[in-house]
């Protein structure tokens, strides 16, 4: 998928300009049309948006869930007193951009391509998040049935692997997030809850998914 150069210098927060500087050093893939435009390639885009420079450092893996359990108003028991009572005081402190860059160790993301006849079920056997578990009354949207985006443990991964016949493709329809040690508790739903499924969307390369986590993850830091 790509996008035009006006949509990467927003997602980016940057001139036009500078995405074309970006497109000329080889920082960012893109493609010139017969019309002699610029596409860029989303998916170079969303890793090039996720490693610029942000406040402070990305939290720990069990922080970064506590803190996305605590936002979609549940209790993160698998932190200590003391270090449930600053992560409170930082998250009434934060702004969006900040909490998305905090948080992006909290899973390894994998692309995969499988067949659709196997989307269905392969949805059954992970927590749904992102694009595969928006509501039309939390995000204005409906889930997408077209891709599947979820969150299993590494031991699941390898099974859904061989089950459904996943081959690795960072194009593909099946984006699957792998989280580890302790953390891997708070795998115990059809879908994950709406902080985690607000800030995935948040880091997607689609502009209408993007916009749908961004604004449902400010009203839950108000």
């Amino acid at each position: 998928m790509t996008v035009t150069t006006d949509q990467a210098a927003e997602r980016l927060g940057v001139t036009q300009r500078q995405v074309q500087r970006l497109i000329a050093s080889g920082e960012l893939a893109a493609q010139r049309t017969a019309g002699d435009a610029w596409l860029v390639d989303a998916l170079a885009l969303n890793a090039l948006s996720r490693g610029r420079p942000a406040r402070g450092r990305p939290w720990s893996v069990e922080t970064a869930w506590a803190a996305l359990w605590r936002l979609s108003g549940l209790e993160a028991d698998w932190l200590g007193t003391r270090t449930a009572a600053r992560l409170r005081d930082r998250l009434a402190h934060l702004d969006t951009e900040t909490l998305v860059h905090a948080c992006r160790h909290r899973a390894t993301t994998h692309r995969y391509r499988a067949s659709e006849s196997f989307l269905e079920s392969l949805r059954a056997r992970i927590a749904l998040t992102g694009a595969s578990a928006t509501t039309v009354a939390d995000f204005e949207m409906p889930p997408d049935l077209t891709r599947v985006d979820g969150y299993c443990t590494p031991d699941t991964l390898t099974g859904l692997i061989t089950r459904f016949r996943l081959a690795p493709d960072d194009r593909g329809n099946v984006t699957l997030r792998v989280v580890e040690g302790p953390a891997a508790a708070v795998l115990d739903g059809p879908a994950m809850p709406i902080a985690v499924v607000a800030i995935d969307l948040a880091e997607s390369y689609e502009p209408r998914e993007r916009s749908a986590g961004v604004r449902v993850l400010e009203r839950l830091l108000r």
